[in-house]
């Protein structure tokens, strides 16, 4: 059972009470003066005979109506009053919370914007230090050089305890070290370290998955830093190198700090990765031009080497030579010009030297300058080019004389339909068109095979 409520006063019934009992003042006040001057007793008969017979009273006995009254219309508007007071202190109220509600949004916003701020120029410090990695190491094109500088800058430069770059096997199933930067580093490539792929640390799993890996000293996740080469290990990252969908190696990284790494640095990291992916596949193909333009040089210098070996052979002349009056052809058995004091120029095709340009002063004591010089090497230059393409030239005639040779044999040899006309007509050809050679044609039975003597004498004839 709830107990009552304790009844109080409005502020206006409080002031129409105030009022009544105010105004009763008069009519007491003036009834006790009318009995004091008129000497008679102070009693209730006394009272009423002069309320009954003064008029006068009866106006002051309305005194505390109209008082009452009055001071009920002032209680009213001081209500009003207060109710207005009451409203306006509850909105400032609610304005004063309102305000203290948005200087704290205000706050935590500008805490906010500071802290993204922070970060938007630290992420822009690491892109540029990111674009200034990539320019530094573009133009290196040795594999072994670019992975070693690149772990130096990254760890220089962004302020990483260890960088190591993993490459995978042919068989893809060990990740190789390959570069390093820190002193436990370099002991690990000594040691030729390899992780095998899907089964041995974050970067077995980087490699495995093709997705960043982070590890901390803490948890699960302590028994990846149980490496004695690297005790200061406390946070370490694995990002992917990834070339299209296959992954080529692991960029590994670690921090002495707790906790350096957030998804802010992964995101950045792996913009980082993807341009040493690009670098490595671009020295990759570096090399491998370069290996296949040497290999080309190689085999031209051959086959350039063996043209000349049989041209040497089969002409008569070696050279000449010019005594001032006119060119002589040389002999073996001719003597050479004097070493001494000759100037001598080798004449080379494709790092094949075919010849030699031997130049003697008329004096001894002659000085070569530095135009007859230059004069001299061009034109061993010019030489060496017209000699090739001479070559070059007669070889492709001689090719082409075959091939005619050949389509004008096999377009008589396709407009015979006897057996005995084709075997003339081959003969008759190849013996016009090898000079100074017997040539025959001989049927055999194929089931039989021929002996070696028969070989040979057929090879002879």
């Amino acid at each position: 059972m709830k107990s009552p409520r304790p009844f109080t006063f409005t502020i206006t019934q409080k002031y129409t009470l105030f009022g009544a009992l105010f105004g009763l003042l008069f009519p007491v006040g003036s009834t006790l003066v009318r009995i004091s001057q008129s000497g008679a007793s102070l009693s209730l008969a006394s009272i009423a005979h002069l309320q009954a017979s003064d008029p006068l009273l009866w106006v002051i006995d309305t005194a505390p109506l109209f008082l009452g009254i009055f001071a009920a219309l002032a209680g009213r508007r001081q209500e009003q009053l207060q109710k207005t007071n009451d409203t306006l202190t509850s909105i400032q109220k609610e304005l004063n919370a309102i305000q203290a509600t948005l200087q704290e949004r205000v706050e935590e916003r500008t805490r906010e914007l500071t802290i993204a701020n922070r970060k938007a120029e630290h992420r822009a410090e690491q892109m540029k230090t990111i674009a200034e990695i990539t320019r530094a190491v573009v133009s290196i094109h040795s594999l072994n050089e670019l992975l070693t500088q690149l772990t130096q800058l990254i760890s220089r430069d962004l302020g990483y305890y260890h960088v190591g770059i993993f490459l995978l096997d042919e068989n893809r199933e060990y990740a190789l070290l390959h570069a390093a930067n820190s002193e436990g580093g370099h002991r690990m490539l000594e040691r030729g370290h390899r992780l095998r792929v899907g089964q041995q640390g974050i970067v077995g799993y980087a490699a495995a998955r093709g997705t960043p890996r982070i590890a901390l000293d803490v948890g699960t996740d302590a028994v990846f830093f149980n490496n004695p080469d690297l005790p200061e290990t406390h946070s370490e990252v694995a990002l992917p190198l990834k070339f299209g969908p296959e992954v080529i190696g692991v960029l590994d990284i670690q921090s002495k700090e707790t906790n350096a790494f957030s998804q802010e640095d992964i995101e950045v990291l792996t913009i980082l990765a993807n341009q040493i992916t690009v670098a490595i596949q671009n020295a990759r193909s570096f090399e491998q031009a370069q290996r296949a333009l040497r290999e080309a040089a190689a085999a031209s210098s051959r086959l350039t080497g063996k043209g000349w070996k049989e041209i040497s052979e089969a002409i008569r002349a070696k050279g000449y030579r010019y005594d001032g009056i006119q060119p002589q052809p040389l002999k073996k058995t001719a003597p050479s010009v004097s070493e001494k004091d000759a100037l001598t120029v080798p004449v080379q095709v494709r790092g094949q030297t075919i010849g030699r340009l031997k130049i003697k002063p008329a004096s001894d004591a002659y000085n070569w300058n530095e135009d007859e010089l230059a004069i001299v090497e061009s034109a061993a230059e010019r030489i060496a080019l017209a000699l090739d393409s001479a070559r070059l030239l007669d070889e492709a005639q001689k090719r082409a004389a075959r091939e005619r040779f050949l389509s004008d044999l096999a377009a008589k040899l396709g407009t015979s339909f006897k057996l005995d006309s084709i075997l003339r007509d081959t003969v008759e050809e190849l013996g016009q068109f090898l000079k100074d050679a017997t040539v025959s044609f001989q049927l055999a039975d194929p089931r039989q095979l021929p002996a070696e003597s028969d070989l040979e004498n057929l090879s002879e004839a």
